[in-house]
This record gives C-alpha cells, structure tokens and sequence, in this order.
C-alpha cells in the first residue's frame, strides 16, 4: 500500500504543475525583432479561438493553451473553422505548428480541424513571407 500513496503523490504534483510547453521563438529570427512579436501574436490569436470554441462546446482543457499570450491576441478574431480544399500539413513549420498546438493541450481532434483551417495557413504564409523579408 506504501507505493499506492507515493502513485497518487506524483499524480497530484504533475496536476499541480504547469504542463503546457512554452511558445518558442522563431530560431530563424533575432529575439528582439518585431516579427517575432507579429508571429507569436498570430499564433495566439489561434489559441485563444480555440479555447472560445472548446467552451463553448463544453469541452474540458488540457492545460493552458493561452500560457504565454499577450492578452490582447483575445480580442482579436481567428477563423479555426476546416476549410473544404487545404493543403496537407507538410514537414517543416506547419508540423511544428501543429505539433505546439497539441503539446499546448488543444486536442488532436481539434488540432486537426485547426490544421485545415484559414487561420492556420494564414500563419503559415505570414511566417513565410516574414522570414523572406516580403
């Protein structure tokens, strides 16, 4: 019985800690540059709809998907709905992308409907066309 109390222990320190993954930077820009401000703001955006839309459908959160968002990305509009003809997500930023959506604890289900959706590809050609310098 000894081991059952340490199990349930550890099971309550991991639900006490913060498990969702921090927003990372872009490696391929300075960390004071502007764009990196531009980007993470686009990306939040993303988080925080589908936050509105897991609760509005009553689903439960895994974490904090919006841990490390400027507040102001909530009050701006992102449209996650799947759009009917998407490109499929392919290796690079768009699987980086939808890899941070699940480690930030939106579900795969969701994260799939994200990965087919304006808002994402939208970041997508934004972090392009930034990095190219357009």
């Amino acid at each position: 019985m000894p081991s059952f109390k340490y199990a349930i222990l550890a099971l309550g320190l991991l639900a006490a800690c913060d498990q969702t993954a921090p927003i990372a930077p872009q490696p391929d820009l300075p960390a004071d540059d502007p764009r990196q401000a531009e980007l993470l703001s686009a990306e939040c955006t993303i988080y925080f709809a589908a936050v509105t839309k897991m609760e509005a459908e009553g689903r439960e959160l895994n974490g904090d998907p919006t841990r490390g968002c400027p507040p102001e990305a909530a009050g701006v509009s992102a449209d996650i709905n799947a759009m009917i003809s998407v490109p499929s997500v392919t290796p690079g930023y768009p699987q980086t992308m939808y890899d941070r959506m699940v480690a930030r604890g939106i579900p795969v289900d969701m994260a799939d409907e994200i990965a087919k959706s304006k808002a994402f590809w939208d970041l997508v050609a934004k972090r392009d066309s930034l990095l190219a310098g357009f």
